[in-house]
């Protein structure tokens, strides 16, 4: 006997009855309306019923009472399992009934799933996501374990075999300890289910398909909990347009609106910044008093302008600014950023004020940028359009874009200390009208940007998330460095998946799935954007580490296995050409100790013979740089930087001559060589005049996690181009 699973309309005449949930017989029908298998079974109203429906049954059953009102099932005692007999079976039923009475009861009675395997699925709504779909190890400890992966919708193949092999116990996924392996054709079909529920009906809050008991290698959903919304409704796709951002990029002109001789100010160090970095183009100040500003021409309206200039940065009072970004548009001036605050982070009025100023901005034809934010820089175009302070990065191809003026600022700074190269920076302020993804998307085409970093305090609509990720990663890497978002979006969790799918799960697998990297600290997001814009990417996860003492060795070849990488294995032509090179106690392993050899070339020539070895995808260099081996002597001369940060002059000869041998080799190779300095450097980056540049970090731990970031980074840009051919 099988359950009469006539799902026909189960969602829609819950919704028209304002329940909140399905009972579980009709969130069973549903289930095997998409596909999932369910276990057999029927419903009864009376021990009879119980009775003749159990003795159709193969085996021993279990009953439970569901209705409308009756939650939390286990926990009141209205389950009874392994019934078996006739007597057992109406003992049980009349116990349910007798415990749910005046609570309209029905007795579901089913098969007992035989199968020691448990897993479960679900689906929650996330408030800016959407659909998201969860796998993992199920049954009552399921919370606990917390054994879980997550997809955000709409799931590809490939983003739902991730799910299968992500959670840790994947292994019980294949054949285990006599049992066969789970038909993953099936589970990736109920996973697929999942989805299609949520797209098909709206109403559907939540799925709770736990447990899912592998019977032999089929997965049966043996308890199931529809969560519904009657008042939701329908959300219509809806496509964002990217705002032309090339004039804001590289402006052939710009104009400082309230621009001013006192640089304490905004409108004067705005237009100081840009005078002094050598802006190729026209600056046009705008002031009210006209005559000169800084010894530039000034003018004393935007009308008055001799040209339309590409962009206008605009310092002045909040209670100005709408009516000069109107003035914009009539002069045809296409972009404004707006650095002066006061408005929505200062209160009801502000933001009054701040949604006029986006209205006039649209009106008008002006892409907006701000309010409320620090500026920008395209070293590139040779702008530095910042107030406040004086920034002055060495050009290269790492663009930042922060949703804090605060923090953009630090990484800048940092990354000019460090000697990283930067093409552009923005801080979008309070994004009234030009968000962080939008500045994103545009550096997704900029052939001058080759990796982003963004700082991100809120993902504002998560659904571009999505479409703006998925269009650039494939493309260059993205390394996110998130901020307060462990709050957005929680709520009190009616099931096991709106417990363990919360806010910032949600967004860890979103960014996961669409090819971001998150890294939680300034210095670490900024390390792996170096990585990625200066360096190549490892072809597989095969590392070789060469360091000069043992214990940096061992570090390394820790974090290698804790990150998922291999221990590169070492030829028997490279042990035979290292047995020449070093003394005859040397480990003749990797990680590769140089037992403190010094020579001449010793380390380039090991380097040399481990980076063209075909066993090894990347290397690590431990303790070369700032030791004997490379000639180092506490010398100001030898530690002295060359103008726009730590370059060349930062080192010695022996350290250029090896770094140089670095760049020769990626070059000549493809494979990235990270070098952790045996003291401390202030370069991050040596200047090597390849196409790659060698990149110096502060630990092996650095140095390996980098690297592994890289890996998988590589990994999800092969797979996303098989999956496109």
């Amino acid at each position: 006997m099988t359950v009469r699973h006539s799902s026909d309309g189960v969602v829609d005449a819950a919704v028209a009855l304002g329940h909140g949930a399905l009972t579980e017989h009709k969130a069973k029908a549903l289930l095997a309306e998409y596909g999932i298998a369910i276990p057999e079974g029927d419903l009864a109203r009376t021990e009879d019923e119980a009775v003749a429906i159990a003795g159709g049954l193969d085996g021993p059953v279990a009953i439970k009472a569901i209705g409308a009102s009756i939650t939390h099932k286990t926990e009141r005692g209205l389950v009874a399992l392994n019934l078996l007999g006739e007597e057992a079976v109406r003992d049980a039923a009349r116990s349910l009934l007798e415990l749910t009475k005046g609570q309209d009861a029905t007795l579901l009675v089913e098969r007992m799933l035989k199968g020691s395997r448990e897993f479960m699925i679900g689906m929650k709504r996330d408030p800016l996501f959407g659909p998201v779909v969860v796998f993992g190890i199920g049954g009552v400890f399921a919370e606990a374990h917390k054994d879980i992966t997550l997809g955000v919708t709409p799931l590809r193949d490939h983003d739902i075999e991730g799910m299968l092999s992500g959670i840790r116990a994947s292994a019980l996924l294949d054949e285990f300890r006599g049992m066969p392996p789970v038909d993953r054709a099936a589970l990736a079909g109920a996973i697929r289910a999942l989805a299609r529920i949520a797209e098909e009906h709206p109403a559907v809050m939540e799925i709770d398909v736990n447990p899912l008991i592998v019977e032999g290698s089929r997965p049966v959903a043996a308890d199931a909990l529809v969560i519904l919304d009657p008042a939701a409704e329908r959300s219509g796709a809806h496509a964002i347009a990217t705002p032309d951002l090339t004039p804001f990029f590289a402006p052939r002109a710009v104009a400082v609106i309230g621009a001013s001789d006192d640089i304490v100010k905004w409108g004067g160090s705005l237009l100081k910044n840009i005078i002094d970095g050598d802006f190729a183009g026209p600056i046009y100040p705008v002031n009210g008093r006209g005559g000169t500003v800084q010894g530039l021409p000034a003018y004393a309206s935007v009308a008055e302008l001799p040209e339309a200039p590409d962009l206008a940065l605009v310092a002045l009072g909040a209670a100005h600014v709408s009516s000069v970004i109107e003035q914009c548009g009539e002069r045809g001036i296409r972009v404004a950023l707006v650095v002066a605050a006061g408005f929505a982070e200062a209160g009801e009025a502000g933001a009054e004020t701040e949604a006029e100023l986006v209205e006039t901005a649209r009106a008008s034809g002006v892409t907006l940028i701000g309010p409320n934010c620090m500026g920008m820089l395209s070293t590139h175009s040779q702008l530095h359009a910042v107030g406040f302070l004086e920034l002055r990065p060495q050009t290269g191809g790492l663009s930042i874009v922060s949703q804090s003026g605060n923090i953009g600022v630090q990484l800048v700074t940092r990354a000019e200390r460090r000697g990283v190269g930067i093409d552009k920076y923005v801080s979008v302020g309070n994004q009234a009208s030009t968000s962080a993804l939008d500045v994103l998307d545009a550096l997704g085409d900029d052939d001058k940007t080759a990796a982003a970093l963004i700082y991100m305090e809120s993902v504002g609509d998560g659904r571009r998330f999505l479409d703006v990720m998925s269009r650039i990663t494939p493309k260059k890497p993205v390394v996110i460095l998130p901020g307060g978002m462990t709050d957005y979006g929680r709520q009190a969790a009616a099931s096991h998946t709106g417990a363990m799918a919360g806010s910032v799960e949600v967004f860890l697998a979103a960014a996961r799935q669409t090819g971001c990297l998150v890294r939680t600290g300034p210095d670490e997001s900024l390390d792996l954007a170096l990585c990625l814009s200066a360096l190549p990417r490892p072809a597989g996860r095969r590392v070789a580490v060469m360091t000069l003492g043992g214990g940096w060795g061992v570090l390394a070849a820790d974090e290698v296995a804790r990150n998922g990488l291999d221990l590169a294995r070492l030829e028997p032509g490279v042990l035979a050409a290292l047995d020449e090179l070093l003394p005859g106690y040397w480990c003749r392993s990797n990680p590769v100790d140089l037992v403190a050899a010094v020579g001449p070339d010793l380390s380039s020539r090991a380097l040399t013979m481990l980076a063209e070895s075909d066993e090894v995808d990347a290397v690590v260099a431990l303790g070369i740089l700032r030791s004997p081996s490379t000639g180092w002597i506490s010398d100001d001369a030898a530690l002295a930087g060359v103008p726009g940060g730590p370059g060349r002059g930062s080192f010695n000869s022996a350290e250029i001559a090896f770094l140089e041998r670095v760049t020769e080799l990626m070059e000549s190779t493809g494979k990235p060589i990270i070098n952790v300095p045996l003291r401390p450097v202030e370069a991050a980056t040596f200047p090597g005049g390849g196409r790659y540049d060698p990149v110096m970090l502060y630990s092996p731990v650095a140095a390996v996690r980098a690297l592994a970031a890289m890996a998988w980074y590589g990994e999800y840009v092969a797979d996303h181009e098989r999956h496109c051919e």
